[in-house]
């Protein structure tokens, strides 16, 4: 799909600099699975398999550098199935048939994916950050100098908004962002969906402006798809890639030819309009682009495609060859990746930073976590271990503070996976860094939350319930309740990347965590269930609170005062005299050793869940897709 030749002429490329993308007979197809459609199978019984639904079908073209390329047509007429056929972007159930190549090469996914760049149609950053902040946060993650990062900002013309947030840019700056982020990688083809969408008609025009700059000279090659530019848009593009909803290419070509194809086959295009309207309402849903019998049609529309085909092989043919040496050198010296421990380096820092710009929301958040402990506190206001009744309030109090601290917590992550993922599902989805660094960096960060919120919970309650032990005690208790925290919060991730929605998540740990809850000892005695009770955060956190807070209590007056004023003395065998009867009463360990056992199996338990939550993340983002 070239309208030029690749010599020393007007184009200014010398010969071996331009790049070639050529895409062979690429079909495209998947299996439906919208509910209350009607399946259909095909092959022999008992070996029968779902018939995928074709969406694009023995699609052939080329596009060369110094194409600014349109891939036109209505909604779903198959433009970024298009777009991502010949990107090699598509993943999931897809399935891909055909061949696509560079400068003559047969390319892998993932060479693909170093030779060019891939700009989706949403935003592709955390808006908290600063325009320089996200550059410079891209330009380590793939190894790309400072220098480059300000050439690039120049190019774009972003300079005036360098310290901007991307939460206050325009659309059009948005775009320009997203394209910055690209360019740093130096891709000699650059594909684009639908980069004008959202945008005014000034900044629709400023963003194709942009775009045809970089194909200036043979740079790069471009490839957009776009639905019904304006006039002022249109002029900007090269070639064109005409599309029916039916997916079938009705037009492939340069954009200066289109008239006089049109008119060759009696599609005159108006002298005044805008032509991009014209040629959208030959591919509309329903329009009748020829007359006659529906035979004759069809042949005619055959014969279209066939003659685009024809003219866009001869083009080809003219061109001058493409050398190959340029693209193999730079698959052999690509460098744009960093370590695993650098990427987490650097994804803790941007996590960090756009955690400390929503600083307010945080602590909004927080002061109403801890508004519930000040209502336990003054549930529970100054209860002391002196009577067998206050046994209860002080049992009740520990569990509903233990409870109340990893429910909220364990419910904080839920959102986590399903907000980020379109952004995790891009960034990984390009290489910019391992799925298993940002699972590894979000857990990282859960600790330092986990035991703060903790502290203070636990703190608040501490200091107004009248709990008979010292600092020490206060920090043991905190610690273990951290630690079960941390534990809660491996098991939110878990039932986050098993659902895919916070909605689901939520619906699925009422049931988990009442599970777990009844294990915690308070309602359920635990010398049934030895061995299933370590499944239960509550019953780490409540065991070790309880342990940490009863066996410095040695005694227990066994008196209890009647409602009329009586005072009746409970024998012996029902008494529970000291700390340590409370503890064996319950089922709990009864010296400060056994608690090591409860450490390092929480501690086990918690590597194992995040390493099962890990895996169930990855096959939903593989199955997914990337885009």
């Amino acid at each position: 799909m070239a309208s030029k030749a690749n010599g020393s002429g007007s184009s200014g490329t010398t010969i071996g600099t331009g790049v070639l993308l050529e895409w062979k007979n690429l079909s495209v197809s998947v299996r439906s699975n919208k509910a209350g459609q009607r399946q259909q199978w095909y092959g022999r019984p008992g070996h029968q398999q779902r018939k995928e639904i074709v969406i694009l079908e023995n699609a052939s073209g080329a596009v060369r550098s110094d194409n600014l390329v349109a891939i036109m047509g209505p909604s779903g007429a198959g433009k970024t199935t298009l777009l991502a056929a010949i990107s090699m972007r598509i993943t999931g159930s897809t399935t891909v048939h055909g061949k696509v190549l560079i400068n003559g090469l047969y390319v892998t996914r993932t060479q693909m994916k170093r030779l060019t760049g891939f700009v989706p149609q949403y935003d592709i950053a955390l808006p908290s950050l600063t325009v320089g902040e996200h550059l410079s946060f891209a330009s380590k993650l793939k190894n790309v100098g400072y220098v480059a990062v300000l050439r690039i900002v120049n190019e774009l013309g972003l300079q005036g908004c360098w310290t901007t947030r991307i939460q206050h840019l325009s659309g059009g700056e948005r775009k320009k962002v997203n394209l910055a982020g690209e360019l740093l990688t130096e891709p000699d083809i650059l594909f684009c969906d639908e980069p004008t969408t959202g945008l005014d008609s000034y900044n629709a025009a400023s963003v194709m402006a942009t775009l045809q700059a970089l194909c200036v000279s043979g740079r790069r090659a471009v490839v957009c798809t776009i639905h019904d530019p304006p006039s002022q848009v249109f002029q900007y593009f090269t070639d064109v890639i005409l599309m029916q909803e039916t997916g079938t290419i009705l037009y492939q070509g340069p954009t200066v030819s289109m008239r006089a194809f049109f008119s060759s086959i009696g599609r005159t295009l108006p002298e005044r309009g805008n032509p991009a309207d014209f040629y959208f309402q030959l591919v509309s849903p329903g329009a009748n682009v020829f007359a006659g019998p529906e035979a004759e049609q069809a042949i005619r529309q055959h014969q279209i495609i066939q003659k685009a085909h024809r003219e866009n092989i001869a083009r080809k043919c003219l061109m001058t060859r493409y050398h190959q040496s340029k693209i193999i050198q730079k698959l052999a010296n690509y460098r744009h990746r960093v370590c695993w421990m650098r990427q987490l380096q650097i994804l803790l820092h941007r996590t960090a930073l756009h955690s400390i710009r929503n600083i307010g929301e945080y602590l909004t958040v927080t002061g109403i976590f801890l508004f519930t402990s000040i209502v336990i506190a003054s549930l529970y206001f100054e209860v002391r271990p002196i009577s067998q009744t206050a046994i209860q309030d002080i049992r009740g109090a520990l569990f509903l503070m233990i409870s109340e601290l990893v429910y909220t917590i364990s419910y904080g992550v839920f959102y986590t996976f399903p907000s980020e993922m379109p952004l995790v599902r891009r960034e990984v989805g390009e290489k910019t860094y391992n799925l298993s660094v940002y699972y590894a960096h979000k857990a990282v960060l859960s600790l330092p939350r986990a035991f703060l919120e903790s502290f203070l919970f636990i703190g608040v309650i501490y200091a107004f319930v009248g709990f008979t032990g010292g600092f020490e005690t206060y920090c043991y208790m905190s610690l273990v309740s951290g630690g079960a925290s941390v534990l809660a919060m491996a098991y939110g991730y878990l039932l986050s990347c098993t659902t895919g929605t916070m909605t689901m998540a939520i619906e699925a740990s009422n049931i988990v965590f009442l599970a777990f809850m009844l294990l915690g000892g308070l309602y359920l005695n635990l010398r049934a269930f030895p061995v299933l009770k370590y499944l239960s955060f509550f019953f780490f956190a409540s065991e070790g609170v309880s342990v940490y807070y009863w066996l410095p209590v040695q005694d227990i007056p066994c008196d209890v005062m009647r409602p009329n004023g009586t005072i009746t003395t409970i024998p012996d065998r029902a008494c529970l005299a000291s700390g340590l009867a409370v503890l064996q009463d319950a089922g709990y360990a009864t010296t400060y050793e056994e608690l090591h056992l409860n450490y390092a199996i929480m501690a086990t338990e918690i590597l194992i869940v995040h390493l099962v939550a890990y895996g169930l993340l990855r096959n939903f983002v593989r199955k997914a897709g990337f885009y």
